[in-house]
């Protein structure tokens, strides 16, 4: 029987806080809860700070372009469809740079799970504001704060008809892990967005303002 110990692959390299250590530990929570073995399980990730996790498990992993980890993931499934395909992005390498790939995916529905470390920064450049960022956001590539409003990727998915969609908070693991194996558990293309702090370059969206803010929705919520 598969544990936690059989995906355990090494120290990371994350920030002492990071919102990072949460997802981890529930991706590998998740895969034991649904019984996969990891020689069953491929994660394919880009490029930033989220795409560091798959090298932390012991599993197949592939580490490709900036924004280019959904066509990647596609590929993998299309050619291998016993593979249990999770693809790993920040909200850069997702809805900035692989903003046409995501829309794509849901539209061609392949059986692929994204997860997406939601922290509202690039974390690996050391601080700039991205597609999810608020309006007004301070960064270094704003100092007068984004002049754009964030993008909403769950309203995005639901208009486009996406198979399966959640969202959870990495600093309640028991939840994310249930979320992401009900993710993977669906055929067809799933989204999971996970709001993450950033501990280093975002001091806005911290532990303490998100658990002020966040809630559950019950299975009967429509």
């Amino acid at each position: 029987m598969v544990t936690l110990k059989d995906y355990e692959n090494g120290e990371t390299a994350w920030c002492p806080g990071c919102g990072n250590f949460g997802i981890l530990q529930a991706v590998k929570k998740a895969l034991v809860k649904v019984g996969l073995e990891p020689y069953q399980v491929l994660m394919v990730s880009g490029i930033g700070q989220a795409a560091k996790l798959p090298h932390y498990m012991k599993c197949n992993l592939f580490n490709g372009l900036h924004g280019r980890t959904l066509p990647v993931a596609t590929g993998a499934k299309i050619v291998n469809p016993k593979l249990t395909v999770i693809a790993v992005s920040g909200d850069g390498d997702s809805y900035s740079e692989g903003g046409n790939h995501f829309m794509h995916a849901i539209r061609r529905n392949i059986d692929v799970t994204y997860l997406v470390h939601d922290n509202q920064i690039y974390g690996l450049t050391k601080g700039q504001a991205s597609a999810t960022s608020a309006e007004g956001f301070v960064t270094k590539t704003t100092p007068m704060g984004a002049f754009s409003k964030p993008l909403n990727p769950i309203a995005l998915a639901i208009s486009q008809g996406i198979s399966f969609v959640g969202r959870g908070f990495s600093g309640d693991i028991e939840h994310l892990s249930t979320l992401i194996a009900e993710a993977i558990e669906n055929s067809g293309f799933s989204l999971v967005d996970i709001l993450q702090p950033c501990v280093t370059f975002n001091h806005v969206n911290t532990y303490q303002w998100y658990r002020k803010r966040i809630y559950k929705l019950d299975s009967s919520y429509d």
